[in-house]
């Protein structure tokens, strides 16, 4: 027994093996941000594996905007490069109309082309005080959410790209405009499926701390693993305009305990040093009756 009946073990998503040269994009090495809603920075990790110090060349294009920057990197190293973009006219990504652009990224070496890629994003912006609450590209809106598992009910854990749009179409059919992946990372299927048709997503990772609900679950993985699960987490999704929060546990058994607030401030400062363009949420559990102890 693992966490849940539904969470599944072993392989149940897609697997890729990427083969670079040894000068090349590092993995989940690309970041793209938009403070306002005609303006992008992509930011690029090199990672250079070769014995040689080299000097490279970054061009990015999007929508036919096009931005370069030079990066010297020694030997065994990886160097970073943020670009901005203006790109005038840029519609706005929201949950009516979610329109999508791509960051096209090449990385030369004495002008070959030595890697690249094609990153996908929105331009949105997001913010949320005690006075207007949540914003989406500058208004106000309300979220009306559920929960929704990263299984597909009978045909099991396995997330075939078919059933995870369906999922997500359902959802929006039904008159939501938000989903919480409770209690795990949800697969890339899921995520571009609330990109392209607009599902806004509170992305969590755990469904457990350290105090365990099965003998098998991530209580015994926590201490080593925590911190670059949710790393890792927020690497590969940060550029889906679909994400607009990440949630660091679901029914953390031991939240009464001051190592709970220890963990979750922990947590939370990675996702802040990752993507502090995103707020952090926890949910909590009522295992017991000390709920006065919130006052």
């Amino acid at each position: 027994k693992n966490c849940r009946w539904y969470s599944g073990s072993g392989i149940y998503r897609n697997v890729w093996l990427t083969t670079t040269g040894k000068l090349h994009i590092a993995n989940h090495g690309v970041s793209v941000v938009t403070p306002e809603l005609n303006e992008a920075v992509i930011g690029v990790k090199i990672d250079n594996e070769s014995d040689k110090n080299e000097d490279v060349t970054l061009v990015v294009d999007v929508a036919g905007v096009s931005a370069s920057e030079t990066l010297s990197l020694k030997a065994g190293t990886t160097g970073e490069v943020k670009i901005p973009l203006s790109v005038p006219g840029a519609e706005p990504w929201s949950p009516d109309s979610p329109s999508m652009y791509e960051a096209k990224i090449k990385v030369l070496l004495s002008g070959k082309i030595v890697d690249e890629i094609v990153q996908p994003f929105g331009f949105r912006t997001i913010g949320y005080s005690a006075k207007e609450g949540f914003m989406l590209n500058g208004r106000p809106i309300l979220l009306n959410g559920a929960c929704l598992h990263h299984d597909n009910g009978i045909l099991g854990a396995a997330a075939y790209d078919r059933a995870e749009w369906r999922k997500a179409e359902l959802m929006k059919a039904a008159g939501f405009n938000a989903v919480r992946t409770s209690h795990n990372p949800p697969s890339e299927a899921f995520l571009n499926a609330c990109d392209a048709i607009g599902l806004l997503v509170i992305d969590e990772a755990f469904d457990g701390w350290r105090d365990k609900k099965n003998d098998y679950d991530y209580h015994l993985l926590f201490d080593e693993w925590a911190t670059r699960d949710v790393a890792m987490m927020i690497e590969r999704d940060r550029n889906h305009p679909s994400i607009i929060c990440w949630s660091i546990g679901n029914e953390i058994i031991e939240r009464k305990t001051p190592q709970a607030v220890k963990d979750a401030r922990m947590l939370a400062g990675v996702c802040h040093k990752i993507d502090p363009t995103r707020p952090v949420t926890q949910a909590l559990a009522s295992w017991d009756a000390d709920w006065e102890i919130y006052d």
